[in-house]
């Protein structure tokens, strides 16, 4: 079974509401994001040798074109994929994966707040563990996720 099978049309409909939602408040989800990955990761902060606002535009920019890929799996699988042969190169390993999650679910609660619920979070939860499980597989084909 594909692992989009998981991800029903509610879930990419969510996701994509909420990001609509929340993309004229992206530079702030971009800031909230790394202040909290920063602060619940703190040796993550060392990864990041670059200037950050070109880093928070990217990040923005990459999530963008994921989740407008979520029902496209060759084109989903072929940017997650690439992005994770570019993170390893930044020193990424297995492990950052579960703060960046972390991180991300809450800033995009904080910017959500009116529209945030169990069912917006449940389905960006879903769809993280599609595109971090395949970035992880595809950066460390011997990685076992537990």
């Amino acid at each position: 079974m594909s692992p989009l099978a998981t991800l029903s049309p509610a879930d990419i409909h969510r996701v994509r509401t909420s990001f609509d939602l929340m993309w004229p408040r992206s530079t702030e989800m971009a800031d909230q994001f790394y202040a909290r990955l920063f602060e619940i990761a703190p040796d993550s902060r060392t990864l990041f040798r670059s200037d950050m606002t070109r880093m928070k535009d990217k990040f923005i920019q990459t999530l963008a074109v994921l989740v407008g890929s979520l029902d496209n799996l060759t084109g989903l699988y072929a940017v997650a994929g690439k992005l994770a042969v570019d993170h390893v190169r930044y020193g990424v390993r297995p492990d950052h994966y579960a703060p960046v999650g972390e991180a991300l679910l809450w800033s995009l609660g904080q910017q959500l707040a009116g529209f945030w619920n169990d069912d917006v979070e449940q389905a960006w939860r879903r769809v993280y563990a599609v595109i971090s499980a395949r970035m992880i597989g595809a950066a460390y084909p011997d990685h076992r996720q537990g």
